[in-house]
């Protein structure tokens, strides 16, 4: 085997998938032990449903935070559950970081040149109070996210695609309206540094949905943003009341993600360094 065909292989092995898989559920593990202790899942939190950064109407509904994230939680389990079960998950992260990465340099080099600065910084933010609710919109954001910017589009490319009409042009316009959508999205919140990276993002993101299913952006988007709950007690605007057991926890969990990327990666190495010794029978 080449090393490109070993690659492909391990990141598609079972044990892969479980290790990337258990990976992805700790941000939930650790919500779900976050709210309990807290008492949070029997308290209320608003669930926007139609709404705009930086406009004033926006309309949503109160309801109990524990039946607010069950559907959230469900749909991202079952979304690791399908990507896992067609051996892509591990691929769909691989691919999500890439682009990220890719982002992340492409805004850096246009902020350079345009002197655009980030208007948020999570680091810098007074969280006291909300601390809870902040968790909830980093899956909440997510999934709403996905639905209106690559969801919906790709329903309505689906549509389109089925009756064939508006061929090429249809394509591109999936790609790149809704990604402009996306960046635009991210203006009011962020400033016009966040044009370039989110741009590229929701290329790739609307690319990924449709070649490897809506289920690989999703979990993609939300592990992206919830991850953010195992580093919550190391940001200084945090009250440590609000997140105890969090932080009582804090070594256990960061422990065990750290554990699980270092298992993924040399687990991958070793498939490969054992399918590239493997030969190629000679063909007949």
């Amino acid at each position: 085997m080449t090393w490109r065909e070993s690659a492909k292989a391990a990141v598609e092995h079972g044990g892969v998938q479980a290790v990337v898989a258990f990976l992805l559920l700790l941000p939930l593990a650790a919500t779900a032990g976050q709210y309990w202790a807290s008492g949070f899942w029997r308290q209320s939190v608003g669930v926007d449903i139609l709404f705009w950064p930086g406009a004033q109407w926006r309309w949503g509904v109160w309801m109990n935070a524990a039946a607010a994230m069950a559907p959230i939680g469900a749909l991202y389990v079952t979304g690791i559950a399908a990507l896992a079960r067609r051996r892509m998950l591990a691929r769909t992260v691989a691919a999500g970081l890439g682009a990220m990465i890719a982002a992340q340099l492409l805004g850096h080099a246009v902020n350079r040149i345009t002197g655009w600065r980030e208007l948020q910084n999570m680091a810098s933010f007074d969280f006291a109070g909300k601390v809870n609710r902040v968790i909830f919109a980093e899956w909440h954001n997510p999934v709403w996210e996905e639905a209106v910017f690559r969801g919906l589009p790709l329903a309505c490319y689906g549509w389109l695609a089925r009756r064939k009409l508006g061929g090429t042009a249809a394509l591109w316009a999936y790609l790149l309206v809704p990604a402009m959508a996306f960046a635009a999205y991210h203006v009011p919140g962020h400033g016009y540094a966040r044009i370039a990276d989110t741009l590229l993002v929701g290329v790739v993101f609307a690319w990924m949905a449709l070649r490897w299913s809506f289920w690989s952006v999703l979990v993609l988007h939300c592990v992206m943003d919830a991850a953010i709950v195992l580093s919550l007690a190391k940001m200084g605007g945090v009250p440590g009341e609000e997140i105890r057991w969090l932080a009582d926890h804090a070594g256990l969990w960061n422990g065990m993600w750290s554990g699980g990327v270092l298992a993924a990666a040399g687990l991958m190495l070793a498939l490969m360094i054992r399918y590239r010794a493997v030969k190629k029978p000679a063909f007949r």
